[in-house]
C-alpha cells in the first residue's frame, strides 16, 4: 500500500499535496471544509477544490454530511511526508490554526463536539475534553453509525484515562478491539488495543498491557507504517520497565530506534536518549 500511496501522492499538484500532508496532523478522525481551510491557511472555496482533487485521487474519503476523512494508513503516510517536506514551524502553525478553529466556534452536532473534545485533549485540558467527548458519545449513540459510536467511545476513553478515571476508561475501551475487528477495521483496532494497553499500564498491570501492545504491533507491521511500529515498541519498552525487565526494555528500544531511523521523525532522538540511559548490559547480548 505504501508504494501505491507514494505514486498517488507524487502525482498531486503541489497545493493538494501540501493539504494532504497537513491533514495527517489534525486531531480528528474526520473533518469539514472549514477545518481543512484552517490547516492550510487558505479560503474555504480553495480548500473545497483541493479536497475534491484528493478525493478524485482516492486519498480522501467521504465521511457524510459534507465531511471527509483520511483512511488510517493514508493518514500515517501523510504525517510522515509532512515531516519530510514541511518545517517544524510550518507544521506547528498549521496545527495551531486548526485547534484554534475547533475551539473558537459553538459545537452543536456530534462531529463538531468530537472535534472540539479532541482539540481540548491535544491542549491537555483533560476535564473539559472529557465533558465534550461525553456529550459527543451521547449524540453518536443517538444519531451515528456503528463506527462513529466506537470512535467516540475510544476518544472518551482516552480523555478519562488522562483524568485518572481508569476503571471507566477500561470499561469503555475493553470490547473495542473486537468490535472494530467485526467491522474489518484493523487500523482502528490497533489504535484501540494501544489505548487499552496504556490504560492497563497506568493501572499498574504491565503484563496485560504487554499483551495488548503486542497485538497492536502485529497489525501495524502489516500496514507498513514504521513510525507506528516504532511507537508500539516504545509502549512495549514502557511495559518492560514497569515489570522491572531492563533487558526487554533495551531490546524494545533498539527496535524502536531502528524503525524510527527509517522515516523522518523526531521520536528517534527521544528513544535514543532513553536507550543511552540504560546500562550496556541492559540490551540484547
Amino acid at each position: 500500500m505504501r508504494a501505491k500511496f507514494e505514486d498517488s501522492y507524487r502525482a498531486l499538484p503541489p497545493d493538494a499535496a501540501r493539504l494532504l500532508r497537513l491533514l495527517g496532523l489534525q486531531p480528528g478522525d474526520d473533518f469539514g471544509v472549514a477545518a481543512a481551510a484552517a490547516l492550510a491557511g487558505v479560503p474555504e472555496a480553495e480548500a473545497r477544490d483541493l479536497l475534491r482533487t484528493l478525493a478524485d485521487s482516492g486519498l480522501v474519503a467521504d465521511a457524510g454530511g459534507d465531511r471527509h476523512r483520511l483512511p488510517g494508513p493514508v493518514r500515517d503516510y501523510a504525517r510522515e511526508w509532512a515531516v519530510r517536506e514541511d518545517t517544524e514551524e510550518e507544521r506547528d502553525a498549521a496545527l495551531r490554526r486548526v485547534l484554534d478553529h475547533y475551539l473558537a466556534g459553538t459545537a452543536s452536532g456530534e462531529a463538531e463536539l468530537e472535534a472540539e473534545g479532541l482539540a481540548l485533549l491535544h491542549r491537555e485540558r483533560w476535564a473539559e475534553a472529557a465533558e465534550a467527548l461525553e456529550e459527543g458519545l451521547r449524540l453518536a449513540e443517538r444519531d451515528g453509525d456503528r463506527r462513529t459510536v466506537l470512535l467516540a467511545r475510544h476518544n472518551l476513553g482516552r480523555a478519562l484515562m488522562e483524568t485518572g478515571d481508569l476503571d471507566r476508561a477500561i470499561r469503555l475501551l475493553g470490547s473495542l478491539p473486537d468490535e472494530f475487528a467485526a467491522l474489518s477495521d484493523d487500523h482502528d483496532r490497533a489504535r484501540a488495543l494501544t489505548t487499552l494497553g496504556e490504560a492497563y499500564l497506568r493501572a499498574g498491570r504491565p503484563v496485560a498491557a504487554t499483551n495488548f501492545f503486542g497485538q497492536a504491533l502485529e497489525i501495524v507491521r502489516a500496514e507498513e507504517a514504521p513510525e507506528r511500529e516504532g511507537d508500539a515498541f516504545v509502549h512495549l519498552a514502557d511495559a518492560a520497565r514497569q515489570r522491572g525487565d531492563a533487558a526487554a526494555e533495551g531490546a524494545a528500544l533498539d527496535r524502536a530506534i531502528a524503525l524510527y531511523g527509517s522515516v523522518p521523525t523526531p521520536k528517534a532522538e527521544d528513544a535514543a536518549r532513553r536507550r543511552e540511559g540504560l546500562t550496556p548490559s541492559d540490551g540484547p547480548s
